[in-house]
């Protein structure tokens, strides 16, 4: 795909597969953002008729909104938004961590939103099932114009958004394939204590026995931890074995493929499992990490220095930018993950389509929902959500990407806006910190690690684990989630138990006890679901290999 265009024009490039994501954004060709203030009306979108619509949309509320600014649904991007849409926009705020407490507080009140944007798939799932939902075929067949031709774009995003019904209830974007999590290692340390990045457990074990043991920061102190378990770095030390069974929430994905059939490994979950209890009695790892739910106290722990290895979120530049301010002479590495006796993994990628929006089955006017819709995703709702305006938050650069003109400005006039813009393409060459316009010193290091990330894990020779991401797996029935909840809850609490209990409570009995909770409270019933549904979809479904194939074209 060229790099010359993202803000000048929307042309796309074909791609070679049918699910391949190599096109730009999608938007109007004749219509830019070149406002000067986000409250100078320019027209409405090219679709929208004459009569204004009057529609409510959620919208995530992370606190992070300047009191001079206004509030999360008041403010100069909502009031853009009113005076250059085809509708009145209510703007319903959700607090992002709690969405689905608020959004089911909502829907008993009867006063859910007609526009409903929420990340949680299997949420999207949910409110399917309790036929909340409307079915968007028709409607987007009738009305729509610019997500019609998104969809034609993207195919992959139609496949993403049907239910078990065959009809079509979410909306979504396409997005750049790249590495969801990554594995650390403090590479100066490796360096002062002589060790060589560790290929296998065994030597993982062994590293970071050495970082808790062998004084890697030279203060003098025993005061630094080998590796981290809570949170990231528990899921990606499961995705060391092949198994997508992590320690964190009650919605698991523990099917792999053998044989072309779907299989509940839990011979890998016992390795996982198993090996974490060996750090853990080791005294490598956080003695509290079963508290650490949202690995906080891990990442502190990492920040300042003191953690050898760290599961996180490369693309995180916070967490970079900390560390290097703390520790300047810290050096980091990204590591492939040690290869066990199930073969060698990498962790998830991003996915490739993310389906984010829903209309409310009980909304008035689905066409005025549609408008909206289809005004979201041209070039320029979603340059002015993302880039600010041109000559004010932003200037052209010669590619067709943005510079950015004052970073502090934009960090309050500008960045607290992105939920707003759940529907723009996170494709080409604009986006991601290895494409950052001018980067600083410290942002230019992490976008390098990005990179080395994508060629070490978007990689089939370690392939990410599991049938697909979860989010393309289909949504189980409500009496499934409810055996799925309930039998994970337990299976979690005992994989807890037995790593920090000794030898009181094994690894063996671990297994024993989670396969008669599971099978107690009906899992195989969940299990011949998605062994089904493999069976009867594995022509059409969204698979690991088409996610590759995505990975592939975009490098075109």
């Amino acid at each position: 795909m060229s790099k010359k265009t993202w803000l000048k024009t929307t042309a796309v490039t074909a791609a070679a597969v049918t699910l391949a994501l190599t096109a730009a954004a999608c938007g109007d060709d004749n219509k830019g953002a070149s406002d000067t203030s986000p409250n100078a009306s320019s027209g409405t979108s090219s679709t929208a008729p004459a009569k204004r619509g009057s529609i409510s949309i959620s919208l995530y509320d992370r606190g992070t909104v300047p009191a001079e600014e206004g509030t999360m649904d008041n403010n100069r991007w909502t009031k853009w938004v009113n005076e250059n849409g085809p509708n009145d926009v209510k703007y319903v705020t959700v607090p992002r961590f709690e969405s689905l407490q608020k959004f089911n507080v909502l829907f008993a009140s009867g006063s859910a939103p007609d526009l409903i944007f929420e990340y949680d798939t299997a949420y999207q799932g949910q409110l399917y099932n309790q036929k909340q939902l409307l079915p968007l075929d028709d409607l987007i067949n009738k009305s729509s114009k610019e997500y019609k031709a998104v969809l034609e774009k993207y195919p992959a995003l139609k496949k993403a958004g049907t239910m078990a019904d065959g009809k079509l209830y979410t909306v979504g974007r396409p997005m750049d394939v790249n590495p969801q999590h990554y594995l650390f290692i403090r590479s100066d340390w490796l360096k002062k204590l002589n060790l060589k990045t560790p290929t296998t457990p065994a030597e993982l074990l062994e590293v970071a026995k050495a970082f808790t043991t062998q004084d890697p920061d030279g203060n003098s102190k025993a005061d630094t931890q080998g590796i981290g378990l809570s949170f990231v770095s528990g899921i990606v030390l499961n995705h060391m074995f092949g198994t997508g069974f992590t320690l964190f929430g009650t919605d698991q994905v523990p099917w792999i493929l053998e044989n072309d059939k779907v299989v509940h490994n839990w011979d890998r979950i016992k390795a996982a499992i198993g090996f974490q209890k060996e750090l853990y009695e080791s005294g490598v790892v956080d003695k509290d990490f079963v508290t650490d739910k949202n690995g906080e106290k891990q990442k502190q722990a990492w920040i300042t220095g003191k953690l050898g290895i760290y599961g996180g979120n490369g693309a995180d530049i916070t967490i970079y930018e900390t560390l290097k301010k703390n520790v300047p002479t810290a050096e980091i590495a990204i590591i492939p993950l040690p290869k066990t006796e199930f073969g060698q993994f990498s962790p998830l990628s991003s996915n490739p389509i993310q389906m984010t929006g829903m209309v409310n089955a009980a909304t008035k006017d689905p066409e005025a929902v549609m408008r909206q819709i289809d005004f979201m995703v041209t070039e320029k709702f979603t340059k002015t959500i993302e880039f600010g305006m041109e000559g004010v938050h932003y200037t052209p650069t010669s590619n067709g990407c943005a510079q950015v003109i004052d970073a502090d400005k934009n960090k309050k006039e500008r960045d607290y806006n992105r939920d707003m813009n759940m529907l723009q393409p996170i494709v080409g060459p604009c986006y991601g910190l290895d494409n950052k316009v001018n980067p600083t010193p410290t942002e230019k290091e992490l976008g390098e690690l990005v990179k080395q990330a994508r060629t070490l894990y978007i990689n089939e020779k370690a392939p990410m684990v599991g049938i697909t991401q979860k989010a393309y797996l289909p949504n189980l029935p409500q009496d499934l989630v409810t055996i799925n909840t309930n039998a994970n809850k337990t299976i979690l609490d005992a994989a807890n138990k037995t790593i920090v209990s000794g030898k009181s409570y094994s690894v063996d009995q671990f297994i024993t006890d989670s396969k008669a909770a599971w099978e107690k409270a009906g899992g195989t019933k969940v299990d011949d679901f998605y062994a089904k549904w493999y069976d009867e979809n594995k022509g059409t479904a969204i698979l690991m290999a088409d996610i590759y194939k995505m990975a592939a074209a975009q490098k075109k």
